[in-house]
């Protein structure tokens, strides 16, 4: 047993063995599963699981039954009109990426979405080219295609003729690559690998798209000068391009140079005012579709391309080219290549998706129309108007693909950010970074993922992690798998606190709900409240800490609320984490960490953390962890100092309520409680809790 005296306390236990406490503490029999119990349970058919699997892989069947179509459709027409004209513009630049002609960009801008549309998993992101796949796409391209003047086995193919064979090569390449890269991703997804990404820290992968899009800025150099550079997919390739480039900067084009410069000047200009008043704006200017407008009118009434001799887009035939099929040689050359594509690809697209499913409390599972009506607008320039592009000069697609490159550029300024809060995520940003520069963005990954690992050796990887529960009463503490189990997410629960406070709000303006002090007063039999999705701004209103500082009562949200408001209940106060086993922490980790703490402490549920030495306080300081909302306040020696303290704040040397000493309540400060009733704001009842 144990007596909490003021600050100290007395344990009176015998003196456990291992042995001895298992004959006391009996511990349940768990069935561990092994490798043949997973194989039989994923070889077992049902109509239940057959259904699963059914909307798993067409998630389709399952949200489109419910789209709202008077809610969601206009919005998703605009979205999808302004998405599939931006699509075609940057289907068009990043072809540019690859080396081979612009209009095979649009390919890479249509058949995604439509496969998407049906196979797609997140209701926010919009599938296409991406500026760094592109660049991985256009290295293979260039590696393989570097002997294209001699006959190269590699690409030998009967239907190819002598006249077409450059561009034929390049394009069998790119969509071989493009088709392994996305055999290779249906493989992991079939076989769950999806893990792998666990790999890619946050720190490696904003260094590889930061080196990535130098690759891409000095890859565009010869589209705005109009040079002829040749191609190096060697390590040191970026340099060798520079030294080419600068060697002949006195061949430059320089109406290319000038109208590049002057979309790109336009692009930052206009794309910075849509982030500053974003608010006021109903919808983004379309900066893009704007200038190629202005740019392919004006080159083709002055005829840039016979005046100044410029490079533009030339000949885009209408419809779908026939397809070639590719040599066995060429699978095998690109295979490789085509693997760290894959996962490269996967991770940025779900990073991105991930962001949003947190973002807006959505299970990623579902895809909307906008994604269909972006296919479209790219068939319809595909089949249709896609001729009208092709005065387009080239160096307008490169001053446009730059243009987006804005983002990954400034992630420099993590280095500073990442040198102060985690030396080794710092050094990973860099090397991958300088990795990727020098060897190349294949070589590059390699190395940065084998660096990465490199550190791991150094720290702690994988901690056993469990939830511990106090076991008879003592000052011992075992996994509380053993002996039961319990969880919730605080987040939805705050959530759904947030949303219900605003409809209290709503009834007590309304004169809908009364107080008295006998209990509080419904004047109508139902509530009718919109359930409309949220924007951003909503969003971030119900993630913030609970305030009912303006209503004359306190909520008891264990308590059955009025009318149809319907709250999870929770019970427990108190969490303690066992941090004993916890060597340290990454920015990654400290920053879900700092959630997570954030999320209990708004539900009202204290956490603390017991067992950590004092290094790992002092990191957290530097790293400006604590704020006026997580406390170092919260660390304790040990999990039972936690426990006590936990007692004395709560005063259950008193187990019950004493109805003595409730204070006689005011008309005016009442809060709902448990039973329906009403007390004052300073009589708290203590909740009876075991151990």
């Amino acid at each position: 047993m144990i007596e909490p005296i003021g600050n100290q306390y007395v344990v009176a236990r015998p003196v456990y063995s291992a042995n001895a406490f298992g004959e006391e503490h009996k511990k349940k029999q768990r069935h561990h599963k092994t490798l043949l119990d997973h194989l039989k349970k994923l070889c077992r058919c049902s109509a239940q699981k057959a259904k699963k699997i059914a909307f798993s892989l067409f998630p389709i069947a399952s949200w489109l039954p419910a789209y709202r179509i008077k809610e969601w459709l206009l919005s998703d027409i605009v979205s999808g009109v302004s998405t599939g004209l931006v699509a075609v513009l940057q289907g068009l630049a990043f072809a540019l990426l690859v080396t081979i002609p612009p209009g095979y960009g649009l390919y890479a801008a249509f058949f995604p979405v439509i496969i998407y549309f049906f196979l797609g998993t997140s209701r926010h992101i919009s599938v296409g080219p991406f500026p760094v796949l592109s660049m991985m796409v256009g290295a293979v391209v260039v590696r393989l295609t570097a002997t294209d003047n001699t006959a190269d086995s590699t690409f030998t193919n009967s239907s190819m003729t002598n006249d077409s064979s450059i561009d034929e090569q390049k394009v069998i390449v790119a969509a071989t690559v493009t088709m392994l890269s996305g055999i290779i991703q249906l493989l992991m997804g079939v076989l769950r690998l999806g893990f792998v990404v666990i790999y890619l820290s946050e720190s490696l992968i904003s260094g590889f798209t930061t080196a990535a899009a130098i690759h891409v800025v000095v890859s565009q150099l010869k589209f705005m000068f109009q040079l002829t550079v040749p191609a190096h997919t060697d390590p040191f390739s970026l340099f060798k391009v520079l030294e080419s480039v600068f060697s002949q900067i006195e061949k430059t084009n320089i109406a290319d140079l000038v109208t590049s410069l002057v979309i790109l000047v336009v692009v930052f200009v206009v794309k910075e005012l849509n982030q500053r008043y974003k608010a006021k704006l109903p919808v983004p200017i379309p900066i893009e579709l704007i200038v190629t407008v202005i740019a392919t009118g004006v080159s083709y009434g002055f005829d840039f391309k016979t005046r100044f001799n410029v490079a533009v887009i030339g000949e885009m035939k209408p419809g779908f080219q026939a397809p070639v099929t590719p040599s066995r040689q060429t699978f095998q050359d690109t295979i490789g290549d085509s693997f760290g594509i894959a996962i490269v690809g996967f991770a940025v697209a779900f990073s991105v998706a991930s962001v949003y499913s947190l973002k807006y409390d959505y299970p990623i599972d579902g895809n909307q129309i906008a994604g269909l009506l972006s296919a479209i607008i790219v068939l319809i320039v595909i089949v249709a108007i896609g001729f009208l592009l092709e005065p387009l000069q080239k160096s307008v697609l490169a001053a446009l693909a730059l243009g987006n490159l804005k983002g990954m550029l400034m992630q420099f300024a993590e280095i500073r950010r990442l040198w102060r809060k985690d030396k080794y995520d710092c050094l990973i940003w860099v090397m991958t970074f300088i990795f990727a520069v020098v060897l190349g963005l294949g070589l590059g990954l390699a190395a940065s993922v084998a660096f990465q690992l490199l550190t791991i050796v150094f720290r702690t990887q994988f901690p056993k992690c469990s939830t511990l529960a106090n076991v008879g009463r003592s000052n011992i503490y075992k996994n509380r798998k053993d002996y039961s189990e319990i969880g919730f997410r605080p987040l939805r629960i705050l959530r759904k606190r947030n949303k219900a406070l605003k409809k209290i709000r709503k009834m007590q303006k309304k004169g809908l709900l009364q107080v008295t002090p006998k209990g509080f007063i419904c004047t109508v039999d139902g509530f009718k409240d919109s359930d409309e999705e949220l924007d951003n701004d909503k969003i971030e209103e119900l993630d913030q800490p609970i305030n009912t500082t303006d209503l004359p009562f306190q909520i008891d949200w264990n308590a059955n609320l009025p009318l149809n408001i319907v709250v999870p209940k929770i019970n427990l106060h108190s969490l303690i984490l066992d941090f004993s086993a916890v060597s340290f922490l990454d920015v990654s980790s400290m920053r879900g960490l700092k959630t997570i703490l954030q999320e209990f402490i708004r539900i009202q549920v204290d956490v603390y953390i017991a067992g950590t030495d004092d290094d790992f306080i002092e990191k957290l300081t530097r790293c400006e962890f604590f704020d006026d909302e997580v406390k170092d306040s919260i660390f304790f020696l040990t999990i039972h100092d936690a426990v006590l303290h936990i007692l004395m704040k709560k005063d259950y040397s008193t187990s019950k309520f004493n109805p003595s000493q409730e204070v006689e309540a005011k008309s005016d400060d009442f809060t709902i409680s448990t039973n329906g009733g009403l007390r004052n704001r300073e009589c708290q009842v203590p909740i009876e809790t075991k151990f």
